[in-house]
């Protein structure tokens, strides 16, 4: 097929149609998206592709007529605000926990000011009953003290006694009553020193002032008619509840108003808790020796 020839001034459409390629080439690299075609009549038809006009659609949609630094700035004020949000939830939950922290330090507190208090109470209580126990102690030492002073065994009611227990036919000549007052010895204080370095006694029970202790002897001359009615004597005296260590001393035959009589002399002590009352409970207790008794407790108590 011959192609048409080339006129001066006139423009062939091969050449017509290149321009136009030409000129929709450059357009296309404008619009990447858009396709050019060209048809056999030389007239150039251009399609917009459907990504191109999808994407001319959504940037519509997507305010792409605001700029992109108000775009940023407006995310970047929404990521400021729920950061602050946040932080102030945060900071809300850590106040509530630390008034709930401090409600329940003000409660324990409280509690321990209570326990205080009632200690305090307590110990103004057991101080009270710790007065009240000292005075007591005091008062019993203080009648311990005046009843030590005074005899628990009269010496009516002892006299009484020895004869009530003599023999029919024997008397006496002689009685002697003789009291010593019994001191501790240096061993025996030691003794107590030591028991006050382990602790086991106070200081106001070793300054307590003790009743005093007496050892208490007699000393008996007597005479009777043999030895019998001396050894029944004795042996009564033996058997007494008041009295111990009953010895005899001597027992000779003498003559006294044309008779023949053994005169004896025999000791004794008194029990240290020798007490006229323990005297109700023996069997051989006669009426008038209860009324005896009864006198001598009245003149213990007196």
């Amino acid at each position: 097929m011959a192609l048409p020839s080339h006129r001066p001034g006139h423009s062939s459409p091969w050449t017509s149609g290149r321009s136009a390629l030409t000129s929709a080439y450059g357009r296309q690299r404008d619009r990447p998206s858009g396709l050019v075609r060209t048809d056999t009549s030389g007239m150039v038809r251009c399609r917009w592709s459907a990504g191109a006009q999808h994407d001319k659609e959504g940037e519509g949609m997507n305010d792409s007529f605001l700029p992109t630094e108000y775009t940023e700035q407006r995310i970047d004020r929404r990521t400021h605000v729920m950061a602050m949000l946040l932080f102030v939830v945060v900071l809300s939950a850590v106040f509530a926990a630390f008034l709930w922290k401090r409600n329940e330090w003000k409660q324990v507190e409280q509690a321990r000011m209570d326990v205080e208090l009632r200690y305090e109470a307590a110990g103004e209580e057991v101080e009270q009953v710790m007065k009240l126990k000292v005075a007591q102690q005091a008062t019993v030492n203080r009648a311990e003290l005046a009843a030590a002073l005074v005899e628990k065994v009269p010496r009516s009611i002892l006299l009484a006694e020895l004869i009530n227990h003599m023999p029919a036919g024997l008397g006496l000549l002689e009685f002697k009553l003789e009291s010593t007052r019994i001191i501790e010895s240096d061993e025996h204080k030691k003794a107590k020193g030591r028991k006050n370095r382990s602790g086991t006694r106070t200081k106001k029970q070793d300054e307590r002032p003790e009743a005093p202790r007496y050892d208490t002897r007699l000393s008996l001359t007597g005479f009777a008619p043999t030895d019998v009615h001396v050894s029944e004597f004795l042996a009564a005296l033996n058997d007494h509840p008041l009295l111990q260590n009953v010895n005899l001393v001597s027992s000779q035959e003498t003559i006294a108003e044309d008779r023949t009589i053994r005169e004896f002399k025999l000791t004794a002590s008194l029990l240290s808790n020798a007490d006229v009352r323990v005297l109700a409970n023996t069997s051989d207790w006669h009426s008038n020796d209860h009324m005896r008794l009864s006198l001598a407790e009245e003149h213990h108590h007196e």
